[in-house]
């Protein structure tokens, strides 16, 4: 008997049993991580991860563009926000294609296919545009929050280490949304003010 009064099992679980646990490992080393406990459909999530994968190289090259676009010198805050989401987004995107690689597949940056597959919309705004450009990377990363989140919940318990990574990135993200959201009320707000010069 344990100490709270439950019996152990007859024998412990599959996944503690030495010889099984080493049987399974040897089936199809070439797989490497993903071995016959992962419950995941791993053709599906492959295609998830590469929707995701686009999604966030598309959104980088965007706040990219619209960083270069906001030229005003009282706008450099906003500037530099915007380079850094497009930093953060490349290095998401380099870890979905890590993971793609480790289940077996790669990872698909092919220019022709990016922005069919991309959940985000890439828009250029004219120089200065500034409210416009704030609004459309806040729909981007809500889009982005939206896409994650659904993924989290359709890989449930099949594949940890995946969930895992989204979950991150998901946290990520909803930091991004929560920037652009300020910065947006706050251009909101400028523009309201008679005589406001943009980008402040």
């Amino acid at each position: 008997m344990t100490p709270s009064g439950r019996e152990h099992p007859a024998s412990p679980p599959t996944v503690l049993r030495m010889r099984e646990v080493r049987d399974r490992a040897l089936f199809d080393l070439d797989d490497g991580p993903v071995t016959p406990s992962n419950r995941a459909d791993l053709a599906a999530t492959t295609r998830l991860l590469n929707v995701l994968l686009a999604s966030l190289v598309v959104s980088s090259l965007q706040y990219e563009q619209h960083a270069l676009a906001v030229r005003a010198p009282s706008a450099r805050p906003l500037a530099e926000l915007l380079f850094a989401g497009a930093d953060r987004d490349r290095g998401d995107a380099r870890l979905v294609a890590t993971r793609i690689r480790q289940l077996g597949c790669a990872g698909d940056y092919d220019p022709q296919h990016l922005g069919a597959r991309s959940r985000v919309a890439f828009r250029a705004f004219p120089d200065g545009d500034v409210v416009g450009i704030v609004t459309q990377n806040l729909v981007g990363a809500r889009v982005l929050v939206q896409t994650l989140q659904e993924a989290v919940r359709w890989i449930g318990d099949d594949d940890p280490t995946t969930r895992r990574l989204l979950e991150r990135l998901l946290e990520a993200k909803e930091t991004q949304a929560d920037e652009l959201s300020a910065q947006s009320a706050q251009q909101q707000a400028a523009t309201a003010r008679p005589g406001a010069p943009p980008g402040t």
